[in-house]
């Protein structure tokens, strides 16, 4: 007994429990919501929930997305179109909306607000003696903190120190089992794969009042994210094209992978692609979570399928992908065209940008993509951003022909948070327009792409119709010569504009 009692305590103390950050990506909002986004309207919420479940009985409370806003309002929350955009993202989430996973939703918007400072109205200032930090005349402002090297990871994990009895006191209350809605929060460390959060608590046999604290004090980053892509994973060389001479001024890329054997999604870093041309495809990045950060002037055709795809960052980059099963973030963009295929799109921060989408060409997904196709843009944030169909020439893996490149139904288009000071000056937040844009191309002839035939790259290879229109023409050599100059200056001269 003695030794089974010391072998428990022994695995209690090796038990670690990590963040699951894909939570977060696929949660939270594109910009902040407003401040009725509070713990104190999100537990009025869960109150009437409970009443409504003890009425009827139930354990497990599904709910629609009328009900869900009507129910939100009732309680403080405004603006439906923010309401309507956190259901949306549960939705393609956890599939089936239960009311717990609402509330594990609306708590996490809660982390925008979580390092937000006070500064001081002018009035109480003057009853001091010390220095208060003030923007602001005359009112309470609240302030973000001056930006440090945190990555966003680790401000999870300090999110969820400071509030997890607040989120426990939602899900948990009195009930005498565990709320299956944290499995999806976190993960355990140090078990098998099947053990999620709420088998691991039971086995160890814990005091329901004791979780909060024992959880808490095993918490820790993300295990499968970008801080652990770029400490453990392994750096990949692929061959970039350069787009100018200036070698000398350009950074090298940083790209890696992070792919261990008991990791449940492949992360994917491309950071710092400056000056560059980057094509792709193949089985490394396939179905992968993938983060392209700080990328400038540069064309980059991820043409796999993914599994998410996060932007941030950037300016005046050509991004092409193939489809994206989950969801697409663009965040802190300038004179990005992004063109791809997913049923979920949110923009945030971005501007001066061509968004060219269309939902999954895999059947697989079609039916559910074509229903829900959403993109979300945060209006406070975003403005002169165009929206046009997919339309790229090549065909394979799961990239659409040009002739199926329009719209079934058009996208639903929320506006998260719109800015009225905007909507004054009559500035375009957003364009959508039904009309094909010229075909994207694929500037590629010997990439290893599926169900493609040489007659489809006739247009692409350009460099043979010009060597055979050459041989045509009766010319002496001289002219070659000086045809072949000319023709070169024109070519420097487009790379150093493009």
């Amino acid at each position: 007994l003695i030794h089974f009692i010391k072998r428990g305590l022994i695995e209690r103390m090796d038990l670690k429990f990590h963040v699951n950050s894909e939570l977060f990506d696929r949660l939270l909002l594109p910009g902040i919501p407003n401040n009725t986004v509070n713990f104190g309207n999100i537990k009025k919420l869960a109150k009437l929930w409970k009443i409504r479940r003890e009425c009827t009985n139930q354990k497990e409370l599904h709910i629609s997305q009328t009900t869900f806003i009507k129910d939100a309002l009732s309680v403080g929350f405004k603006d439906e179109q923010m309401l309507e955009a956190i259901f949306i993202l549960s939705q393609h989430y956890f599939s089936e909306v239960k009311t717990d996973n609402l509330l594990l939703a609306l708590f996490l918007q809660l982390i925008y607000t979580h390092n937000l400072s006070l500064t001081r109205s002018s009035s109480v200032e003057r009853l001091s003696r010390e220095e208060w930090p003030r923007k602001y005349e005359n009112h309470l402002a609240a302030l973000r903190p001056k930006p440090v090297k945190l990555h966003e990871e680790e401000e999870q994990l300090k999110f969820l120190q400071y509030r997890f009895k607040d989120l426990w006191s939602i899900l948990q209350e009195d009930q005498p089992t565990l709320n299956p809605t944290l499995d999806h929060l976190l993960n355990p460390s140090n078990t098998s794969q099947d053990m999620t959060f709420t088998k691991v608590i039971s086995k160890a046999d814990i005091p329901m009042n004791q979780v909060p604290d024992f959880v808490l004090a095993r918490l820790e980053v993300c295990k499968n994210g970008v801080l652990s892509c770029i400490k453990q994973g392994r750096r990949l060389s692929w061959p970039l094209g350069d787009n100018t001479r200036c070698l000398e001024t350009s950074q090298p890329a940083k790209m890696a992978i992070d792919c261990q054997k008991n990791n449940q999604r492949k992360i994917i870093v491309i950071n710092q692609i400056n000056e560059k041309t980057l094509g792709k495809f193949s089985s490394t990045l396939d179905g992968g979570t993938v983060k392209i950060h700080r990328c400038k002037n540069s064309f980059l055709y991820l043409l796999s399928p993914l599994e998410s795809l996060t932007i941030t960052k950037c300016e005046n980059t050509r991004i092409i992908t193939g489809q994206v099963t989950n969801i697409v973030r663009v965040r802190d963009c300038r004179n990005v065209e992004l063109v791809t295929m997913s049923p979920l799109v949110t923009v945030e921060a971005s501007w001066e940008s061509s968004l060219l989408v269309s939902p999954p060409n895999d059947r697989k997904l079609r039916e559910f993509s074509d229903r829900d196709f959403t993109i979300l843009v945060d209006g406070q944030t975003c403005g002169k951003l165009e929206v046009k169909p997919y339309n790229v020439n090549y065909k394979g893996s799961g990239l659409k022909d040009e002739k199926e490149s329009d719209w079934k139904i058009e996208p639903n288009l929320v506006i998260v948070n719109p800015s009225l000071q905007r909507s004054s000056r009559n500035e375009d937040l957003i364009h959508v327009s039904t009309e094909e844009k010229q075909p994207s191309k694929i500037p590629f002839t010997n990439i290893n792409l599926p169900n493609s035939k040489p007659d489809e790259r006739k247009e692409e290879d350009v460099s043979e119709t010009w060597r055979q229109y050459l041989e045509q023409q009766d010319l002496t050599s001289e002219e070659k010569e000086r045809v072949e100059g000319e023709v070169s200056k024109l070519f420097s001269r487009w790379c150093r504009i493009q």
